[in-house]
């Protein structure tokens, strides 16, 4: 028994025809007839049984045809993935933060690449750790990771350690993201950290690596109630959240107002967010970047320098 054969069988079914399952696959009638034989002798089943208006699988011919599609659809599935693609493909696989600035600039990059090739394009929304280990094991062409100061020699090791190169994207402060309906939204551009007291704070919750609490990083930064916290493994649900659920708030990196407006959403500073964080951009070193990621990396930098003109605006 062979996948020919395999064919053979799941192409007379189709038609429901021996004549007209030979001329679709170029063969002769005899052919295929013997095919067919030689395929119920292996199997020790019939197949087929013929009718007026042609054949027509038997009981066990039907749980066999079952199983040759599910084997035939298996193996063109297998051929696709490793088929030698065409050169012309253009391919771009990045590994980034949960980041709305970073997804615009993404987004910025596709639509400047025209229609007239292939695409071939894998974003990853993940954390820093993720991101360093999709770089390390070529799942990613490009990655940039997300490194709060207090923890950068940490990260800086990692780097140098899995042997890859690094470009500073963009360093920034975070700030409050909150519902233009959510109370605090109302008192001002800049929120002690003290008001967000009794509120609900969205956090990602996959493992982000070493990083610290608002809390841990001011020692004026306290709470009286016990934190409230919802956690999220994608970034398009905090938004729903924020809008839905009272109170809410999330600490991110600053966002394009157009994103703001969409998802009817506000920024806020908060004097205790005086950590630096770092937008680190990486890849393995000696390799040069293709034209697609060198065409990401400038439209993320292009987004960070208007954040950065936007940020006098919180």
């Amino acid at each position: 028994m062979n996948l020919q054969q395999l064919r053979y069988a799941v192409e007379i079914e189709r038609t429901g025809s021996i004549t007209k399952a030979a001329q679709n696959l170029y063969m002769g009638q005899p052919n295929l007839s013997k095919a067919v034989r030689d395929l119920e002798g292996e199997t020790g089943i019939t197949i087929f049984r013929r009718t007026r208006k042609g054949v027509e699988p038997t009981e066990p011919g039907r749980e066999f045809l079952s199983y040759a599609r599910t084997i035939l659809s298996q193996m063109d599935e297998l051929e696709s993935l490793y088929r030698p693609h065409d050169e012309n493909v253009r391919k771009l696989s990045v590994s980034v933060p949960r980041a709305t600035y970073i997804a615009a600039a993404f987004a910025r990059c596709l639509s400047g690449l025209g229609q007239e090739l292939p695409l071939s394009v894998h974003f990853k929304e993940t954390s820093s750790m993720g991101a360093l280990s999709d770089i390390s094991s070529d799942e990613a062409g490009l990655a940039i990771i997300r490194v709060q100061d207090t923890h950068e020699r940490y990260y800086q090791n990692l780097i140098r350690e899995a042997g890859l190169a690094q470009e500073l994207l963009w360093e920034f402060h975070m700030v409050l993201l909150m519902s233009k309906n959510h109370p605090l939204a109302r008192i001002g551009r800049e929120i002690p950290y003290h008001r967000l007291d009794g509120g609900t704070e969205i956090i990602l919750g996959d493992p982000q690596g070493p990083s610290l609490t608002m809390s841990q990083i001011s020692r004026n930064a306290r709470m009286q109630k016990e934190k409230r916290m919802i956690y999220v493994y994608e970034r398009g649900s905090q938004y729903d959240f924020l809008r839905r659920v009272a109170g809410t708030y999330m600490w991110v990196s600053p966002i394009p107002r157009e994103a703001l407006e969409e998802n009817g959403m506000v920024l806020r500073s908060c004097p205790s967010s005086d950590r630096v964080y770092r937008d680190i951009i990486v890849y393995r070193k000696g390799r040069e970047l293709s034209a697609e990621e060198q065409g990401f990396v400038e439209a993320a930098r292009e987004m960070a320098a208007e954040m950065e003109r936007q940020a006098g605006e919180i």
